[in-house]
């Protein structure tokens, strides 16, 4: 067996398997052993490319250095700015590199862009007040694109805005570690840490309600989700929702009357951190 075809060989596998899992990170698809195949498949590359670099080393000093003139070919040249520039384009996320850089993740979880909104697939389903007593509702929760990491409460007033119950109230917080520009692009590292929530955090439920205990074991999920709960408002009351992300608070809300309709979407002035929110109730 020749040792310069096996070298040559393994390059070549490992470079196929590098593209493979490359295009699954770039597109967000992130599972833990498609990063550990990227990861140990890259160090295996680079111990055979080594091998490769020693047993051509020749021709790249022909590639390189004009045997003529004595100088640095052209090539070479261009070569090396190709790669600056795009090593000083990733590296200070400057365009177009920041967006190409972040573009799969967008398109497969749902953050394009003006000409075009793709839709978030993923939805998480949650289940609040299970042991409760008091009629079902369904919620559909849709964030808008620039929300990263919200913290939303769901409860329920009487039409004279009276504090009946909570239907959403998380225990705990997601925040993106202190420093980091790309919030999106943290997250999706997970390059996050997890906090108590605090009734300070939601301030129109904390005005609110009388009862400050959390319902939901978990933080406010990143992703769009199905809440499923009770609630023992009666057949007229007010549903409403207060999302905050970024520093910026919204209020949400709907007169429900069971004896009109069974589906209500809840509105803002100006809300701009939803999509869509819509209730329906059994």
């Amino acid at each position: 067996m020749k040792k310069k075809n096996i070298i040559s060989l393994s390059i070549a596998l490992a470079f196929l398997f590098l593209s493979v899992t490359g295009l699954l990170l770039y597109f967000g698809l992130k599972p833990e052993f498609v990063t550990s195949i990227h990861v140990l498949l890259g160090l295996v590359f680079i111990g055979f490319a080594f091998f490769h670099i020693k047993n051509n080393w020749p021709s790249l000093k022909v590639y390189t250095k004009d045997r003529k003139e004595g100088g640095i070919k052209k090539e070479f040249l261009v070569a090396a700015a190709v790669v600056g520039i795009f090593l000083l384009g990733a590296g200070f996320s400057l365009p177009p590199f920041g967006e190409i850089q972040h573009f799969g993740e967008d398109l497969t979880r749902g953050g394009g862009g003006k000409g075009g909104r793709m839709e978030k697939a993923s939805f998480d389903k949650i289940i609040t007040n299970k042991d409760k007593q008091g009629k079902t509702i369904q919620l559909i929760i849709e964030k808008s694109n620039e929300v990263i990491t919200p913290v939303i409460t769901i409860w329920t007033n009487d039409t004279a805005g009276n504090f009946i119950d909570n239907l959403f109230v998380p225990a705990k917080t997601i925040e993106v570690t202190s420093g980091e520009a790309d919030k999106r692009h943290a997250l999706y590292e997970g390059e996050t840490e997890t906090n108590s929530f605090t009734p300070a955090m939601s301030p129109g439920w904390q005005a609110a309600t009388k009862d400050t205990a959390t319902n939901y074991a978990e933080a406010t999920p990143t992703d769009n989700f199905f809440l499923t709960t009770k609630t023992k408002a009666g057949d007229t009351f007010q549903l409403m929702l207060e999302i905050k992300d970024n520093g910026k608070t919204e209020l949400y809300k709907a007169l429900v009357d069971r004896t009109k309709s069974n589906a209500v979407a809840l509105k803002a002035a100006n809300g701009a951190l939803l999509v869509r929110a819509v209730a329906e109730l059994e």
